[in-house]
């Protein structure tokens, strides 16, 4: 790969950056929605089948090259919502 193709590849891998930025801000608004819902309910943070669902779409989804890859990735973003949700609590 040459400095040009190495220069597309950046910009274009700054640019996914920027639109999962986006989403994951909106992704933790919408924690915060559940957070208040969860508290108002009683319900705990913590929502064990409904992770291992997530991470069973995740595996069933995902080549095998990515898989534990996107595993920690979906298991990170996950425990940053609990966290902060729990902030909310």
């Amino acid at each position: 790969m040459d400095n040009l193709n190495l220069d597309v590849v950046r910009k274009e891998i700054s640019e996914i950056n920027d639109e999962m930025l986006a989403l994951f801000v909106k992704r933790m608004e919408l924690s915060a929605q559940v957070a208040r819902y969860k508290k108002a309910n009683g319900l705990p943070t913590l929502d064990r089948k409904r992770e291992e669902a997530i991470l069973q779409k995740v595996v069933d989804n995902t080549v095998d090259e990515y898989r534990q890859y996107a595993l920690r990735f979906f298991r990170t973003m996950m425990d940053l919502s609990k966290e902060y949700q729990e902030t909310l609590r």
